[in-house]
C-alpha cells in the first residue's frame, strides 16, 4: 500500500510528464493533437459502416447503434491505448529508470494521465452525439467517471504487472496486441450481449472490461442510469484489487533489478 500511497504523492511531477508525453506523440505533425479526434473518428466511422450499415447490426433496447457502438468503443479505446502505453513505459525510459533518484512507478500513472487526455476529447464528442440525438443530459451522467475510475484501478494494476515484466521478458508487449485483439471481440462492443447463449454469460462477470463497457451505456445512452448487477460489482472489484496488490507487489519486487537488465 505504500508503493501506492508513494506513487499518487508525486502528483505535480506526473502532470508534467503526462502532458509531455501527450506533446511527444504528435510533435513534428501538421495536424497536431487533431489526430486525437481524427484516430477514433475514422474507426467509428468504419465500424458503424461495416455492422450497421453492411451487417444491419442493432443495438439492444432500440437504442441508436451509432450512440450505442461509440461509447463501447469510448471505454475500449483508454484502456487498450493506455494499457499498451503503461507495459512500454519502462524500457521505454531506461534513461530515466537508471536514475536512482527517479520514482519508476510512477510511470504507470504517467500513461495513465497521458491517455485520459484524448479520453476526454472523445467523450466530449459523444457528449455532441448524444445532443444531436436528443438525449437530454441528467446530473446522474456525470456518474460515468465512477466507471473512469475503475478503468485506472484497472489499468494501474495489469499496468504495473506487465511493464515489470517486460523489462525481462521482451515478448509480453508483442503478445499483448493479439491478446487485446480477442479481448476486444469476446467485448460486447460491436455485438449484442444478447446473442450470447445464456450457459456462457459467466464470460461476462469475468470480463472487468465488460463491467467498464457496460457502466458507460448505462450513465450516457439511456434516459435513466442503468447501472450492472452487483454481483458483477463484486466480480470487478475483487479482479481489480487482486491485480492492482499484485502488480503493485510485483512490480516493487523486481524494481531493483530495472537498472541492471535495461
Amino acid at each position: 500500500m505504500n508503493f501506492i500511497l508513494r506513487a499518487f504523492k508525486r502528483r505535480e511531477m506526473i502532470r508534467v510528464l503526462a502532458l509531455r508525453d501527450f506533446q511527444s506523440r504528435y510533435a513534428g505533425t501538421v495536424a497536431g493533437s487533431i489526430w486525437t479526434l481524427v484516430h477514433p473518428m475514422a474507426i467509428v466511422a468504419v465500424f458503424y459502416f461495416v455492422f450497421s450499415v453492411g451487417f444491419k447490426a442493432r443495438a439492444p433496447d432500440n437504442v441508436p447503434f451509432i450512440l450505442w457502438f461509440s461509447v463501447g468503443l469510448m471505454a475500449w479505446f483508454y484502456f487498450n491505448d493506455a494499457l499498451i502505453a503503461i507495459t512500454n513505459s519502462v524500457a521505454r525510459n531506461a534513461h530515466l529508470v537508471k536514475k536512482t533518484v527517479f520514482p519508476v512507478e510512477v510511470l504507470a500513472v504517467v500513461q495513465v494521465f497521458s491517455a485520459l487526455l484524448p479520453h476526454l476529447a472523445f467523450m466530449a464528442i459523444i457528449t455532441i452525439v448524444l445532443v444531436i440525438n436528443d438525449v437530454p443530459f441528467d446530473g446522474f451522467r456525470l456518474l460515468v467517471f465512477y466507471f473512469m475510475i475503475c478503468t485506472i484501478v484497472l489499468l494501474l494494476g495489469i499496468g504495473w504487472l506487465l511493464s515489470a515484466l517486460e523489462v525481462f521478458y521482451r515478448d509480453i508487449s508483442q503478445a499483448l496486441t493479439m491478446v487485446m485483439n480477442l479481448w476486444f471481440w469476446l467485448t460486447p462492443i460491436v455485438w449484442d450481449p444478447a446473442l450470447m447463449p445464456k450457459e456462457y454469460h459467466w464470460v461476462f462477470a469475468w470480463n472487468p472490461m465488460h463491467y467498464v463497457v457496460d457502466g458507460y451505456r448505462g450513465m450516457l445512452i439511456y434516459s435513466q442510469p442503468r447501472w450492472p448487477d452487483t454481483s458483477e460489482t463484486i466480480y470487478f472489484w475483487c479482479i481489480a484489487v487482486f491485480f492492482l496488490i499484485l502488480g503493485a507487489t510485483v512490480f516493487r519486487r523486481l524494481k531493483p533489478e530495472f537498472a541492471d537488465v535495461l
